[in-house]
């Protein structure tokens, strides 16, 4: 045989062993990484979707809480295990905003991209019942007027930190900033009037107002959710603020394409699984199928906004 035959062959059996990897997955467990103890939003989300791809698959799907670290050795776990889709990062944009902040030295491109399992439940911002403003316009343009003056609830260096820095960045307000890290604390601060607007859960924030405890201002979510039909989105109203929060299924570098492309497709029946419906409605929780390339691309665009605003924030690590 030629050199030139020899390099044929052995290119023509990768691509056949390449081509069966996927075909044949999984051919042993799943485990999903998921870099949180067991119990939170998070470990919640990473069961139902464990649960279904289990039954779509026919393969054994594990849920695997590797917590501490700020996620880093979870991520290390993953980033070292062998790219045949048995090992498989469950998480969410907090690990792009990690790394823009310097919490982490990994960064999503350390990865391969696979899907998106779902996205966290509707948010909304929420003000105190007697609060002047009744919509999120009316505190946009009050904080418009009286620059540095206007306070929100966050947790520094976290998602609701950069949620806060959407409406700085896109409505061109200053606000000040308070710690609040907690569901609790943020509830508690801005019902004994320390902090004057904050973002909670839907669901929650329903149960409070319907009490007479608080005031919604908006849905954070791009598009209306069917469980609030009372909340109207921030976007709706003319404010220029949104975030999507997905669960990703992020794998170890070097995976095959079509190996990933397998994985990504056993995703998309969730959207027509009752039983995942379901689990999903409970959890306030929705599925949206995206595949490869929009996968992708939205990871792209997150981490460029994130970086973005981790400079306007003055969070900027790199």
């Amino acid at each position: 045989m030629t050199s030139k035959t020899i390099l044929a062959a052995a290119a023509a059996l990768a691509l056949s062993a390449t081509g069966a990897l996927a075909q044949d997955w999984p051919s042993g467990t799943v485990q999903l990484i998921v870099p949180a103890a067991p119990g939170g939003g998070t470990d919640v989300m990473a069961r139902i979707f464990a649960d279904y791809l289990g039954r779509e698959t026919g393969g054994d799907v594990i849920v695997v809480n590797v917590d501490g670290g700020g996620g880093a050795i979870a991520y290390n776990q993953v980033l070292s295990a062998a790219p045949d889709g048995h090992t498989i990062l469950f998480n969410h944009t907090g690990l792009i905003a990690g790394y823009h902040t310097g919490h982490s030295d990994v960064s999503a491109s350390d990865f391969t991209t696979i899907g998106i399992a779902q996205s966290y439940p509707p948010q909304v911002y929420a003000v105190a019942p007697d609060a002047p403003w009744d919509t999120m316009l009316d505190f946009v343009d009050d904080a418009r007027e009286h620059p540095g003056e206007r306070t929100v609830a966050v947790s520094l260096g976290r998602t609701t930190h950069f949620i806060a820095g959407v409406i700085m960045m896109n409505e061109g307000v200053d606000l000040r900033l308070l710690e609040a890290s907690n569901e609790v604390d943020k509830v508690a601060a801005i019902q004994g009037g320390h902090i004057e607007i904050g973002n909670l859960g839907a669901g929650s924030a329903a149960q409070y107002e319907q009490a007479g405890d608080m005031r919604v201002l908006c849905m954070i979510d791009p598009t209306p959710h069917p469980a609030y039909p009372q909340f109207q989105t921030c976007l709706d109203q003319g404010v220029d603020v949104s975030w999507f929060a997905p669960l990703v299924l992020w794998g170890p570098p070097g995976m095959d394409p079509d190996l990933v492309e397998r994985i990504n497709a056993a995703t998309a029946n969730m959207a027509n699984d009752p039983v995942a419906q379901e689990q999903l409605a409970n959890a306030d929780s929705v599925f949206s199928y995206y595949d490869v390339e929009a996968t992708q691309d939205v990871i792209a665009a997150e981490d460029e906004r994130i970086a973005a605003l981790a400079e306007l924030l003055g969070l900027a690590a790199r």
